[in-house]
């Protein structure tokens, strides 16, 4: 991690409030980069890279030290710049949107794995999958699910993320954009854009080594370093990672991934960047989903949930095999104290195999049939080049904040002709699991089943009109075609050329503190049909979304406060009563959501999330015309405290409590999906041992061990994680 430190006698509540005495002036008073804004890193000087030295806070002689970047990360307060496509870089204090970071540091503190648990603070994202299912990458933001195709970005680049969990030790931080961003970043869903920014080299030499373990025997090891040679030209950043091990619901685990940033300083002005990501996961023993058809189920509840320690595995070679690859470039050219430009490319590739099982459900006795379906092989490739310039000047006492680029990106993917979807027999969710075999072909050729390009051209403007008052507006021109195949190659072509534009008003009443009203328009790909459907693996049209949002946002020495109210309108997507997966009519969502911390006495901390929500289908089959949209909880809360123990220094505990309240579980409000309270408990502990700093960290999820559903999709629903264990031990050489 930094090389600065800081007497061990400070607490993370002081770290706090230093850190925003160094960020209390008002958003017109700082240059908008993401240096100004990180109050643990060192400033920038003009023409420098900036890779700067972090700085350090004297210490006493003999005193141990900790390291304040990790503090300053794992407690919130030094949020990075938001970089938005279109919008350019920005504080989010100073963006119209919602947006929530995840450092490196609260990944490391939480033991987080998966994106499932990433976001499992934040009362607006519901999780789609437990950490080693199927679909653990999947979420659900505003109660839309993310985009596959153009939800999650790395670097600010597409990728493509059905079924891949990208591997976390590799990344600084996680951001999470909610609501729609159609002219930022393009084609996109109206729930949000997730983006995994990279580790950067360090200005000093670092090395770091962490190893855990988790429930029920997954050990896993990490190599994190990095420095700057030849004279502070050339920097790196290597993170390699090993995962193995059983999980609790008796699966088997192993993954191996590695990630290397490099960059050189070529000139004062001029930075080239690289970025390389790969990883290899591989699960046995894998079961995807619950599922039923709610036209034919007996009941309007699901059978009580179960533990999550069971295994549902009745096949026995069932596996789920994937391969990442994701590689990045570009130049950096700060052409004058006001004007930047960027130029990046990238390319990623994801391969996957499968063999797994799907459980329909028949009755609430939990009676099921297990159906085998495979993927021999399948893969995607995803490319990007783009172009961003920025910069602000003056007309007359009016400022204005440019931004403008093009984009091209393209996309392809190929599925196998043969793959396998049969029932291999009964079971029933509460008694002993009967083993089933079955003689699969795990050997077919593939065929190219997708391509779209898309060529964008994007401007935004943000002018400031008075220390208090600015106006941002943007708009993004997409040339967009989608070319989906059949095995037998008959191509059906969409084309559009949409123009989506986003206009917002910010209101700067007092010092950090923002309010906002915004309208964004976008589009977003159809997506494929899944195989349980009667129209399996057709690519529908793109939908079409329109999204209306209302906010503030405070940031005080020793409290923080985020608020939103929106209302989307989306085309809707649904099953209907002949079982076809359509795209028609629309769904309304509105909704409200508030996240805040407040600093107490005696090193407490207490931060909350909560969010409320709402959804009808509009003007669509009539089989659910004005019924509730499904797997959208009314009602979520999570709540944390914290306690740095002041009479131990280092050490820290905390509680939270996630309340997940009931939502229906399907499109034609047939069955609802019980509410749910898990309880999770945490303690970390930092001190030394000779000159090294050393990390210990110790986590139990759902301590009640309470069962409960979790929902993937309209119809389609997990057994939840049970109560868990998480250790680790870190230590820097």
């Amino acid at each position: 991690m930094a090389h600065a430190q800081e007497t061990a006698a400070k607490t993370p509540a002081e770290i706090r409030t230093a850190a925003k005495k160094k960020t209390s002036a008002t958003p017109h008073q700082q240059p908008v980069t993401q240096q100004a804004h990180q109050p643990h890193s060192a400033q920038t000087q003009p023409g420098k890279s900036p890779s700067a030295p972090v700085q350090t806070a004297p210490t006493a002689p003999g005193k141990p030290q900790i390291a304040r970047r990790e503090e300053l990360d794992v407690h919130g307060t030094a949020t990075p710049a938001f970089s938005g496509g279109a919008l350019g870089s920005k504080r989010p204090l100073d963006t119209p949107f919602s947006i929530r970071t995840i450092t490196s540091a609260e990944i490391q503190e939480r033991q987080v794995k998966s994106l499932s648990r990433l976001l499992s603070q934040d009362a607006s994202v519901v999780t789609n999958g437990d950490t080693y299912s199927f679909n653990a990458y999947s979420v659900t933001v505003r109660g839309v699910p993310l985009d596959d195709y153009n939800g999650y970005k790395i670097n600010g680049s597409p990728f493509y993320m059905t079924t891949v969990e990208l591997p976390l030790e590799s990344f600084e931080n996680v951001q999470l954009l909610k609501g729609a961003s159609g002219y930022m970043y393009g084609f996109n869903a109206p729930g949000g854009i997730i983006n995994y920014q990279t580790k950067k080299p360090t200005e000093h030499r670092t090395f770091e080594v962490d190893a855990g373990y988790s429930s029920g025997a997954i050990a896993s090891e990490h190599i994190d370093t990095g420095g700057r040679l030849f004279n502070k030209v050339f920097g790196y950043r290597l993170n390699l990672t090993h995962e193995k091990g059983e999980t609790y619901n008796g699966s088997h685990v192993e993954r191996y991934s590695g990630s290397l940033g490099v960059d050189a300083r070529i000139t004062k002005n001029l930075l080239w960047t690289a970025d390389a990501i790969y990883q290899d996961r591989k699960i046995r023993g894998l079961v995807q989903d619950f599922f039923i058809d709610p036209t034919t189920y007996p009941s309007n509840k699901l059978p009580d949930p179960i533990s999550g320690n069971k295994n549902l595995n009745a096949y026995p070679g069932s596996m789920f095999t994937s391969h990442v690859l994701f590689l990045t470039t570009g130049l950096k050219w700060d052409i004058s104290n006001n004007w930047k430009f960027r130029v990046d490319y990238s390319h990623s590739q994801d391969w996957r195999s499968y063999q797994s099982e799907w459980m329909s459900l028949n009755n609430r006795a939990g009676d099921y049939d297990s159906y085998l379906s495979t993927d021999p092989r399948s893969w995607s490739d995803y490319n990007q080049a783009q172009g961003i310039l920025e910069g602000s000047f003056h007309t007359g006492f009016v400022k204005h904040d440019v931004t403008l680029g093009a984009t091209w990106q393209g996309l392809t993917k190929y599925l196998p002709t043969n793959s396998e979807y049969v029932n291999i027999g009964s079971q029933n969710m509460y008694a002993p699991i009967i083993p089933r075999s079955w003689n699969v072909n795990n050997e077919s050729p593939v065929y190219r089943n997708y391509r779209s390009d898309q060529v964008g051209l994007f401007l935004s403007d943000t002018v400031t009109f008075t220390p208090q008052w600015s106006l941002l507006a943007g708009v993004r021109y997409t040339n967009f075609q989608q070319n989906s195949y059949s095995a037998a190659d008959v191509r059906t072509t969409y084309k559009v050329n949409p123009v989506t534009p986003t206009v917002a008003l910010l209101y700067h009443p007092v010092r950090n503190m923002t309010v906002y009203a915004s309208y964004v328009q976008a589009l977003e790909n159809g997506g494929t049909v899944g195989d349980t459907y009667k129209n399996a693996r057709q690519t529908l049209p793109p939908i079409r979304s329109d999204q209306v949002e209302v906010g503030a946002k405070i940031t005080r020495r020793t409290w923080d406060l985020t608020g939103a109210l929106y209302r989307i309108t989306r085309g809707a997507q649904y099953a209907n009563a002949d079982n076809y997966y359509v795209s028609s009519g629309t769904q309304v969502y509105q909704g409200f959501e508030l996240n805040g911390h407040v600093d107490l006495p005696l090193g407490f901390v207490v931060t909350d999330s909560l969010g409320i929500e709402a959804s009808k289908y509009k003007k669509t089959d009539p089989s659910i015309q004005g019924n509730t949209a499904e797997a959208i909880p009314t009602f979520q809360n999570m709540f944390t405290l914290t306690n740095n123990i002041q009479a131990v220094p280092g050490l820290s505990a905390s509680a939270e409590v996630h309340y997940t309240g009931r939502m229906w579980g399907d499109a034609m409000n047939v069955y609802h999906i019980p509410g749910y309270t898990l309880l999770n408990l945490r303690a970390s502990y930092r001190t030394h041992i000779g000159k090294h700093r050393v990390t210990f960290r110790a986590e139990l999820d759902n301590v009640a061990n309470t069962h409960y559903w979790g929902v993937l999709a309209s119809d389609y629903f997990f057994v939840g994680a049970p109560r868990s264990v998480y250790l680790n031990a870190r230590f820097d050489l």
